[in-house]
């Protein structure tokens, strides 16, 4: 009775739409994911009552303190529906009045008690209620396509938003690429915590940009935007990482300047979409999720990322993080995965599981259930896996031969492991190297592979040179036969050795927090006697003034863990929810005492809206063992 209600209304105002006015409408709908009514505004195209054409839908998803129906409670001018109160009536409203579109903007509404007034939406940063509103996208797409005439496939199905709701709109497409063909960002934050009430997670696009196989992206920026420096870094991986990321920067501050445009960036998506990748990778919060068919579960109940790589119908690489891409490993997690529909029903595969700290290597016999899926039972280690018979390669660990880490100018030597994770040895052949990374040049393109025994690994190396400061990642694909093994490397601009630190090792320190605030901080576990002996965890500090910053580090030395990194929030300092990183190192037990350890240090200055990033070097030996009893 409702839908035919709707359905007469839709027709009356088709009756009385001028051309080029399109229909707005308030609605709602019974959540079964938040068990409540949830509002939402639906933009409908002039002729949409009568045309009895199909649509492609855009989901919009609002800021700080909107909702569904209204805009920035302080700044109503700023009102991108409809009108000519911003951009000379540059809105969403005018866009659909002119094009066979449908846009949906949910209510990101998220009150901690009922009927509270709370202007900040979605529960991230901080997670304080129990909706999810990633959870909720799916159910909200399954009645939009019920209710109106959409076109109901990812290829016309797009996400878009600002600010908070940028952020939103890129969680939500690179959680459910298989739902989303596009995705555009208006000046949203890069990171925040979300997830799981009871254990939320550090979120940053930056690492999550292999997500979006199959899916455009567009970000755009603002020349006095406040979030403007995370975007710049963010675009120092995405640039280099994601062949359909595009950006479009404006003279403008905060805000949804040229709307058209990038609603029109979806419309060119939704005529000429991407496929469904062949082979895709994905990170989640979630302890359990799908993905292109696929259904993973865990029993995590604690902070982490469930990371799956070059996942197809013959194999995938698994693993279970604190943070990505180095965080610790949580081995314990036990881990199920369900294939999609990739094999014959009750058909037999044999399936190799490789797990590569130690290449310990067994082979099972999986026989598939009635619909075609496979079923792993895995933990949270790193595991290659191989379905059917034959060899399967897959790049492993690397580690540079001639530099502690990859500088930008300066040749530099990979050496990187190949396993065959298969059940037969390969054949020798010609393993190639590219990139289509600007300012990389391979030295070397081409390397002979030897035949590889199943459940075994060989080294070879690739050399290149980065003649580009700016980026922070470089990425690389080896060809083998039919095969592409992609390897991304972190990469950093060339550094002078730190004019002063410190070895914060169990000793306090004023330290800033929050980017200006001076703490006392009792850094690092060991003697406190400001050397790195082995066994200690430690901090390296620089100084600012009256007080020390800790430095994210990095190396490829042997003797040092990273894999504890801190996140410093600055969302009281510069309202953006991003935090910049400090490494707490560990000197591994075992490391010979003056064994000289090589560091690079990168520390973020704060400078709202234009923080700095500064780069420095540290070298010094592991001091010989004392007492841990700190001071």
């Amino acid at each position: 009775m409702i839908a035919h209600m709707r359905v007469l209304l839709l027709l009356a105002c088709a009756c009385t739409a001028r051309a080029g006015k399109p229909l707005i409408l308030d609605e709602t709908h019974e959540s079964e994911v938040f068990h409540e009514t949830r509002h939402y505004r639906v933009f409908l195209p002039p002729d949409y009552g009568a045309s009895g054409k199909r649509y492609p839908v855009i989901y919009w998803f609002h800021g700080w303190s909107e909702r569904y129906n209204k805009p920035v409670a302080r700044e109503p001018e700023r009102n991108y529906d409809q009108g000519d109160g911003v951009y000379g009536g540059d809105t969403i409203s005018r866009f659909v009045g002119n094009h066979d579109v449908i846009v949906v903007k949910w209510d990101g509404y998220n009150p901690r008690t009922t009927g509270e007034a709370y202007p900040r939406p979605y529960n991230i940063s901080p997670v304080e209620t129990e909706r999810q509103f990633p959870i909720y996208f799916p159910e909200l797409v399954s009645y939009i396509d019920a209710h109106y005439r959409t076109l109901a496939d990812r290829e016309h199905r797009a996400t878009a938003g600002l600010s908070m709701g940028g952020f939103m709109s890129f969680w939500v497409a690179g959680k459910y690429p298989h739902l989303v063909g596009s995705a555009s960002n208006f000046m949203g934050s890069s990171e925040f915590f979300v997830g799981p009430r009871d254990f939320p997670v550090e979120y940053r696009h930056d690492e999550m940009h292999n997500n979006y196989d199959g899916v455009r992206t567009r970000l755009v920026m603002g020349t006095r935007d406040f979030i403007r420096f995370y975007h710049a870094r963010m675009n120092a991986i995405w640039n280099y990482t994601r062949p359909f990321h595009e950006t479009a920067e404006y003279d403008a501050d905060h805000g949804t300047p040229h709307m058209g445009q990038t609603l029109e960036f979806h419309m060119r998506a939704f005529a000429n979409p991407l496929p469904r990748p062949e082979v895709w990778s994905h990170i989640d919060v979630y302890p359990s999720f799908p993905i292109w068919g696929w259904e993973v579960a865990s029993d995590r109940m604690q902070p982490g990322l469930t990371v799956l790589e070059n996942v197809s119908r013959r194999g995938f690489r698994s693993s279970v993080r604190e943070w990505v891409p180095g965080g610790r490993l949580l081995a314990s997690v036990k881990l199920q995965m369900i294939s999609d529909r990739l094999y014959r029903p009750n058909e037999r595969q044999t399936v190799t599981i490789l797990r590569t700290r130690d290449g310990n290597v067994r082979h099972v016999i999986e026989r598939a259930d009635a619909d075609g899926r496979l079923h792993f039972e895995l933990d949270g280690d790193t595991y290659d896996v191989s379905v059917g018979d034959g060899p399967s390669l897959a790049l492993g660990d690397f580690k540079l031969l001639n530099a502690p880490w990859v500088k930008d100018g300066k040749p530099v030597t990979v050496r990187v492991r190949v396993w065959n994770k298969g059940i037969a040895a390969s054949v020798p052949g010609t393993l190639h190297w590219e990139t289509s990374n600007p300012g990389v040049t391979i030295a070397a393109p081409s390397h002979e592979l030897p035949a590889i025994p199943a459940g075994k690994s060989v080294e070879t190396s690739v050399g290149f040179t980065i003649t580009d400061p700016a980026r922070e990642i470089v990425k690389l694909c080896a060809i083998v036969g039919k095969e592409r093994l992609s390897l991304e490397i972190p990469a950093f601009p060339d550094a002078k050795p730190a004019a002063a630190f410190r070895i914060a090792d169990g000793r306090q320190f004023t330290v800033f927090q929050e980017g200006v605030k001076r703490v006392p901080l009792n850094l690092g576990q060991g003697n406190g006697d400001g050397q790195a002996n082995a066994g200690e965890r430690f901090a390296i500090l620089v100084p600012d003034g009256d007080a020390w910053r800790a430095a994210e580090l990095f190396t490829n030395d042997a003797c040092v863990d990273l894999r504890e990194r801190v996140s410093d929030v600055w969302g009281d300092f510069d309202h953006v929810g991003a935090s910049a990183k400090y490494s707490l190192a560990t000197v591994r037990p075992g490391c010979p005492a003056d064994h000289v350890l090589r560091l690079l240090g990168r520390i973020q200055w704060p400078h709202a809206p234009d923080h700095h990033v500064g780069y420095f070097t540290v070298e010094f030996p592991v001091a010989a063992s004392r007492s841990s009893t700190a001071k």
